[in-house]
């Protein structure tokens, strides 16, 4: 399974926050396809965020309260090439993978295979 790292603190609603190393997992996305419009697709994803790899191995609860980012990604755009040929987990990951270089910068964001 794909997931996404953040390699640095992730800021809670709650003035906490979770250290480097939290995982970002999809837990399901949306698209409209029929609302296609100039070579993209309007989708949503929502996503799992978890303290570490050990804690979703573990079966630990998701993060709440992300102060950071909506773990719903709304309003992404997908490329119809890529939705006709990249498989469905790479485009998801990928497509939220880039939101979150967006808010930390891709020096602390990674794909990682679990």
């Amino acid at each position: 399974m794909k997931a996404i790292q953040i390699n640095t603190s992730v800021n809670l609603t709650s003035g906490l926050s979770i250290p480097s190393g939290s995982i970002v997992v999809i837990a399901e996305g949306y698209s409209v396809n029929k609302d296609q419009k100039n070579g993209v697709i309007p989708a949503q994803i929502s996503t799992l965020v978890f303290a570490s790899v050990q804690a979703l191995a573990e079966g630990k609860a998701p993060i709440q309260g992300i102060e950071d980012f909506n773990t719903t990604f709304a309003n992404l755009e997908l490329s119809v090439v890529a939705y006709e040929t990249i498989p469905a987990e790479s485009l998801l990951v990928n497509a939220v993978y880039d939101a979150l270089v967006a808010i930390y910068g891709a020096e602390n964001v990674e794909q990682i295979t679990i």
